[in-house]
């Protein structure tokens, strides 16, 4: 079980997050040439553009887990005409992700607007869809190989696109805009020829209305769902966009935010590798099997980020090359913290999808989104853009956590995960670490020891409880 967690996350972090994985190596070299007006821009259309992600697949990613699973002798019909669907949706969402960046484009990149809305249109038309049913049939497969190739060849090429394109002919913020069009087309390459010709799983357009109406019964329900991750991730941008904080503090933020990205990144190909464990479990009635392995990555969580948190000060100091962005690093350690909450997630949402509760999924990640617009609203204009960290943090915990509590939930026969303990746990080693964010050099080394070798107890310990677990 635990090479299996290990492979199967290596490959899933080196798939299509790895364009995003690999910029942090080149950050000490591309950081000289940015400035905070970059990340500014960058992250106010981002922000923008993921106000319409929610709806880009319209929920139907756990359609294709449950079809894949539960229907083994006739899925692939099924997956291509859900393919047909979305492709068609795709025209749609790219009109109306034209209009809104249109509209929103910071004044500071209006030069560029035109190419900006035309990179993301092609790339939302085209690209977009088959990338996520290529990933996912990959995925439940488990053909590592090729997600492995895959990942090396986009990810290579990333890393050189964001050297030439910032670094050498100085492109500031279109560096990134351009690098990630040209890797999304890369990915769409390698998923068309083997999805469309080796498998036979290109899209079908006839309409089949009542096969469509069930389908979206389970996923439309995931919608809200899905803009958890916006509304959590991305929204506070925007936010500070609307109340009219400068670009460059946005830029200080979302450079801060990036860290908190790149562990959020590791904690989503673990959550790739889970899932089909998980669906697994639950079909076999083991769920005592599902909370060993939660455990044993929450405790791999709370230590890993920990760690990584308290060397904070000093890994901005060593990749960031800007004296202005530098000073983000505090707003990191509390963002990075809040991802804590994705192994207690993982169990309560892999379940409720099993069992086609999605209709309730909304009450756990949309009001957690809410909560942190409407406390972004509140508190920005009194504290300051940096408040913002906080309240992703209280949302992010709910969205962890408030799943155990919901009635539907309840009702299940479900393993204790004592929810509660875990909270607590996760703030506390926030306080901590926050304190010890400014400690010498020597008091790091020894707290990092330390921190090491209870965590090589902890995985002592689960390694004799997961190497009893197969799947």
């Amino acid at each position: 079980m635990i090479k299996k967690l290990v492979s199967h996350t290596l490959i899933y972090a080196l798939g299509p997050q790895l364009p995003r994985i690999a910029s942090f190596f080149v950050l000490p070299i591309i950081t000289k040439d940015l400035t905070a007006v970059d990340y500014g821009v960058y992250g106010v259309v981002i922000a923008y553009t993921g106000l319409l992600g929610g709806i880009k697949d319209l929920g139907i990613a756990v359609n294709l887990s449950n079809l894949f699973y539960k229907y083994p002798t006739r899925w692939q019909t099924s997956w291509r005409q859900l393919h047909g669907y979305l492709s068609l949706w795709s025209f749609p969402y790219a009109l109306m992700q034209s209009v809104l960046l249109y509209f929103i484009i910071p004044h500071e990149a209006q030069i560029n607007m035109w190419i900006i809305i035309l990179l993301s249109a092609i790339s939302s038309l085209f690209f977009d869809t088959t990338i996520m049913f290529g990933g996912r049939y990959y995925q439940f497969v488990q053909r590592h190989l090729y997600m492995a190739m895959t990942s090396a060849i986009v990810g290579t090429l990333s890393i050189a696109l964001n050297l030439i394109t910032i670094s050498y002919f100085k492109m500031g913020y279109m560096g990134w805009f351009i690098s990630t069009f040209l890797g999304t087309f890369v990915s769409f390459l390698f998923y068309f020829f083997p999805l469309y010709f080796k498998y036979k799983l290109a899209p079908i357009f006839k309409v089949r209305m009542k096969f469509i109406r069930h389908q979206l019964k389970v996923a439309l329900p995931m919608v809200p769902h899905s803009y958890a991750s916006y509304l959590l991730n991305t929204s506070d941008r925007l936010v500070m966009n609307v109340l009219g904080i400068r670009i460059s503090q946005i830029g200080i933020y979302n450079i801060a935010y990036t860290f908190g990205n790149y562990f959020d990144f590791v904690g989503g190909a673990i959550g790739m590798a889970v899932g089909p464990i998980y669906t697994q479990l639950y079909s076999l009635k083991r769920e005592g099997d599902v909370r060993s392995i939660t455990f044993a990555l929450q405790a791999c969580f709370l230590i890993g980020s920990f760690l990584v948190c308290l060397w904070l000060k000093e890994l901005f100091g060593l990749l960031i090359k800007n004296p202005d962005l530098q000073s983000g690093y505090y707003l990191a350690i509390i963002v990075v913290m809040g991802y804590n909450y994705r192994p207690l997630y993982w169990a309560v949402v892999n379940k409720l999808a099993y069992y086609e509760q999605t209709q309730v999924m909304w009450r756990i990640s949309f009001i957690a989104g809410v909560i942190n617009i409407i406390l972004n609203f509140i508190f920005i204009p009194i504290y300051g853009f940096q408040v913002a960290a906080i309240t992703s943090f209280v949302g992010l915990l709910y969205i962890g956590f408030s799943g155990f509590f919901l009635k539907t939930y309840r009702q299940m026969e479900n393993a204790d995960y004592f929810p509660t303990v875990w909270i607590v746990a996760i703030i506390a080693t926030l306080v901590l670490v926050y304190i010890l964010k400014d400690a010498s050099l020597y008091i790091k080394v020894v707290v990092s020891i330390a921190t090491t070798a209870l965590g090589l107890i902890v995985f002592v310990r689960f390694k004799k409880v997961l190497s009893n677990i197969n799947v």
